[in-house]
């Protein structure tokens, strides 16, 4: 079983470990999870692994859908974990983000093929408990008659490069002009199908066995088998889908045979050399699973990893394979804490929040409940100041990590002596001991959140949190507060601040350390003159796909400060953009713009890049469904690091057909809301 090293080195490129620490813990039999923190050259990592014994009986994995469905709104991750009562897991697949939100890759549950695969490299436990990663390659025919045309997906829509068939685990269809489709059932042994309806584009495969949909090359082919006639579907997977349990997308590939491996099918291959956050699985020779996801855009406690760097540091762990999941904001690792009934995220999802993802791949343990009672108290090891209160959280816990009861202990006093310390602490017959240390001073002290921003007269909660070297926590005593610009009220480790009329100032000091922090009050617009003048020049015309025809129009409207039109053709071009590289000022909370809306029902939307370069695309409106001018607002998320710089405005099909596919937008006025009166 996986034990953390007592010193890590993985190979270059990854950065020069200077110091570390770990922790270690029993999640559930043949399941453990363990941090790592490090101090490198680079800057601080934050590592957290999930390690399952894949020869373990009691444990088991497997792929979960959001919502247990193709097409959702996303799930989190602890989400899924807790309703399918897994004791821990990562998110998986790549997916696609703001629209269908379904998974890019294969999907293969409890034996069934789900989704079919893509060129990219997939998550595939085998029937007899194998882990693997490998590329899955699919191939199928429909036959009926005279005709024979390729079956190239299962659950793709619309159907790409020959035909599809959509069943009710898909969710809902978008209708699409250029797919031919009917209803069908199964018929009889050997892959038979009937065809029941040819109206099958209704928006939905929920109250149909399935859908077969003929895109253009397959209808260039045959036309679809016509209502009451019966075909074959024949179907292969490589591997073949008898030996296959679960499979999952992702990618890309980091390790085979125990070097470093180029992926040709890579995603975003821009991204390969940009450190962000990291989330993959490493399979070790023992036949140990590590789920591993290593935090980033932190640049105080983790500044993340570049692909070469995260295949490095798997093979610093003793893995042989391994390969990537879905990164940045979408990673997310969850495990059960002894004494805890459902699965938490372990690491810091870079949103700060969970950010809702296509699927995931889950640890479940068949340990049976009850035997081995035994106190487990929290925290486990701890860092404290003299003197500090160390609130403990107890249970009683069984041989295989289930919560029998909670258990009440009174809290700790840290002991003034610097040093380690072990405390017995009790319940009934049961005992337990809770070890810590006390240091003297702290490395840092950091005042959460970092960058409050209440309206006039509110008040916000803010929270002291010490750390050292490493940026382990550090438990407080004695936080001195004090304010600036509002009204401050101390609470120990914490205090509440009702904010004035203009900006402040809040500071705080524990173990030899000062923090301070600027606490923006409300919110102010500012212009951005962005259609008028030498920033006109910065925009072009493009398309997707590219060459398509079209030209911006820049016009001066009285105090408007210039407007941009941009013309589109949906039925010659998925997406008409505006682009260009525009930095925006200080730190900013929110995007607006007024749109001239024509009723067309097409979608808007905005491309930010961050201080990384990595690119979000956000929806402006789903549906442009009015005419004449509108004021559109759309929040930025927290993990745009600034400088932020707006790359293209452009016109889009999302989840429905417009009632035009033909027309223009025309945008004035761009500006970002800041925090702050001014």
């Amino acid at each position: 079983m996986f034990t953390p090293p007592v010193a890590l080195t993985p190979p270059v490129p990854f950065p020069l470990v200077i110091a570390q620490s770990s922790t270690r813990e029993f999640v559930a039999p043949g399941v453990e999870r363990s941090a790592l923190r490090l101090r490198t050259n680079a800057g601080p990592l934050v590592i957290h692994i999930v390690a399952v014994d894949t020869h373990e009986p009691t444990a088991r994995l497997g792929v979960v859908l959001a919502h247990d469905r193709l097409v959702s709104s996303g799930e989190t991750v602890s989400s899924m974990a807790a309703r399918t009562n897994a004791v821990a897991g990562v998110n998986a697949d790549y997916f696609d983000i703001g629209n269908t939100n379904g998974p890019l890759n294969i999907v293969v549950q409890g034996g069934t093929l789900v989704r079919s695969p893509s060129s990219r490299v997939a998550f595939v436990v085998g029937k007899d408990r194998s882990v693997r990663f490998a590329n899955v390659a699919f191939h199928g025919s429909v036959q009926y008659g005279a005709a024979s045309v390729p079956l190239t997906g299962v659950n793709v829509w619309p159907p790409e490069g020959g035909a599809s068939l959509m069943t009710p685990a898909y969710g809902p269809l978008k209708p699409n002009p250029t797919v031919a489709a009917v209803r069908v059932s199964p018929s009889g042994p050997n892959a038979q199908y009937r065809v029941t309806d040819a109206a099958a584009q209704t928006g939905t495969t929920e109250n149909a066995d399935a859908t077969l949909a003929f895109g253009p090359a397959a209808a260039a082919i045959a036309d679809p088998p016509p209502v009451g006639s019966t075909f074959d579907l024949r179907s292969t997977l490589d591997p073949p889908l008898e030996a296959i349990a679960e499979a999952a997308g992702g990618g890309p590939l980091l390790l085979a045979d125990g070097q470093p491996v180029s992926d040709p099918n890579e995603p975003a291959p821009e991204e390969r050399n940009v450190r962000f956050p990291v989330a993959g699985a490493g399979i070790t020779p023992d036949g140990t699973l590590l789920l591993v996801a290593v935090d980033g855009r932190l640049p105080a406690s983790s500044i993340g990893l570049t692909r070469p760097e995260f295949a490095a540091l798997m093979q610093g762990l003793g893995a042989t394979s391994a390969m990537a999941f879905d990164s940045g904001g979408s990673a997310t690792l969850v495990a059960r804490a002894l004494g805890d009934d459902a699965p938490s995220v372990v690491n810091a999802p870079s949103d700060g929040v969970e950010r809702p993802v296509a699927d995931g791949v889950f640890v479940y343990s068949d340990a049976p409940l009850g035997p081995g009672p035994r106190l487990f108290a929290r925290p486990a090891a701890a860092l404290a100041l003299p003197g500090a209160v160390l609130e403990l959280r107890a249970a009683v816990i069984d041989a295989a990590g289930h919560r029998l009861r909670t258990v009440a202990l009174p809290a700790l006093s840290a002991d003034p002596h610097i040093g380690e310390h072990r405390e017995p602490v009790g319940a009934g017959d049961l005992r337990t001991t809770v070890q810590y240390r006390t240091v003297e001073r702290l490395a840092a002290l950091e005042i959460e959140p970092p960058r409050p921003n209440p309206e006039p007269g509110a008040v916000v909660e803010l929270q002291a949190v010490g750390v050292d070297a490493l940026g382990d926590p550090v438990a407080l005593e004695g936080v001195q507060w004090s304010a600036a610009g509002g009204n401050l009220t101390p609470a120990g480790t914490a205090a509440v601040y009702r904010a004035g009329s203009a900006d402040g100032q809040v500071l705080a000091s524990a173990g030899g350390v000062r923090e301070s922090i600027e606490v923006r009050v409300g919110h102010h617009e500012q212009a951005l003159p962005l259609f008028d003048g030498d920033a006109a020049g910065g925009w072009r015309f493009t398309t997707a796909p590219s060459g398509a025809p079209g030209t911006l129009l820049f016009a001066g409207e009285a105090g408007a400060g210039g407007v941009l039109t941009l013309p589109f053709d949906l039925d010659s071009e998925r997406a008409a953009y505006a682009t260009g590289d525009f930095t925006l000022p200080g730190e900013p909370l929110a995007f607006g713009i007024d749109v001239l809306g024509d009723d067309s029902g097409v979608a808007l939307r905005a491309a930010f890049v961050n201080r990384l370069g990595e690119r979000h695309a956000l929806t402006l409106v789903r549906s442009v469904d009015w005419d004449g001018w509108r004021r559109l607002v759309v929040a930025l998320p927290p993990d745009l690091n600034p400088p932020v710089h707006l790359s293209a405005l452009y016109v889009a099909r999302l989840n429905q057909a417009p009632r035009r596919t033909t027309g223009s937008i025309g945008f004035r006025a761009p500006a970002v809301i800041l925090a702050g009166n001014q």
